[in-house]
């Protein structure tokens, strides 16, 4: 979140059972650690993912899932004003997972927290309201648009959109290779950041791709001894390119409605 960098990702075949976002996000569970916390939308509010997570001492804070009902006269303990705390009873065993692990290792119940905005109902395993304020819950959950403008970065500033390898062992190293190239772009980012003494956040993406992409042939040409005089160009190039800071930023969606005539 802090920089934008990819920890980890997980690829599957392009349709078919257990091919879905929250089926693969199951596989990245081994990068996080405890005390972490996950932030995701409403797609990944769900029982099972949210037990999984707290057998290695995770937290979640995710919007609600549009199938929850959630009445805040009803809940276990009231918190505030649309804050409180609610008790999930355990969903029947999908079928997806094993017998034995719903039945020893699934919670008979779960204790999560809702808080409410002007716009969505957000879900979370923080519980204490003194040490995580409800507004805090609000702010972090909207810092999440963060992650579909880096999903964006990838996709459409790296021309990652379109696959163009013929095999899955190409596309797996086709992808592989964005992702390395990415990271690169988001630590150069992070170093600039790190000099300017503000945040990676505050780094322009495209000017650092920019800067890289202009000395990458001096880059591979270039002899260990000046290499650190082509970094500390690039780290210009991109200190120079400052992002506003939006906070609370929309950028919906556009809708375009076609019409027909005979």
């Amino acid at each position: 979140m802090g920089s934008g960098s990819v920890l980890g990702y997980a690829v599957a075949p392009f349709q078919g059972k257990q091919t879905g976002e929250v089926a693969l996000s199951r596989q990245l569970l081994g990068h996080l650690k405890a005390n972490d916390i996950v932030l995701g939308d409403a797609i990944f509010e769900n029982y099972f993912l949210i037990a999984l997570l707290q057998l290695g001492d995770i937290d979640a804070v995710f919007e609600k899932n549009g199938a929850r009902h959630v009445d805040f006269r009803q809940c276990s303990q009231k918190l505030g004003k649309k804050d409180g705390l609610i008790r999930l009873e355990k969903p029947p065993r999908p079928d997806w997972m094993d017998r034995e692990y719903y039945d020893h290792w699934v919670p008979d119940e779960l204790m999560i927290r809702v808080v409410k905005n002007k716009k969505r109902v957000i879900v979370t395993t923080l519980l204490d309201d003194d040490k995580y304020p409800r507004s805090e819950i609000i702010s972090l959950y909207l810092a999440r648009w963060h992650i579909e403008l880096d999903l964006r970065s990838i996709k459409c500033l790296m021309k990652m959109d379109i696959l163009r390898c013929k095999t899955p062992e190409m596309v797996r190293k086709e992808i592989t290779v964005h992702l390395l190239v990415y990271n690169l772009i988001r630590a150069l980012m992070a170093q600039a950041a790190t000099e300017l003494k503000k945040q990676a956040r505050e780094m322009s993406f495209k000017a650092a791709q920019e800067a890289m992409q202009e000395l990458h042939v001096p880059l591979l040409q270039a002899d260990i001894s000046s290499l650190p005089k082509l970094v500390r160009q690039m780290i210009k190039i991109v200190s120079e390119h400052i992002v506003g800071n939006r906070p609370g930023r929309s950028e919906p969606r556009a809708v375009l409605i076609f019409s027909s005539y005979t």
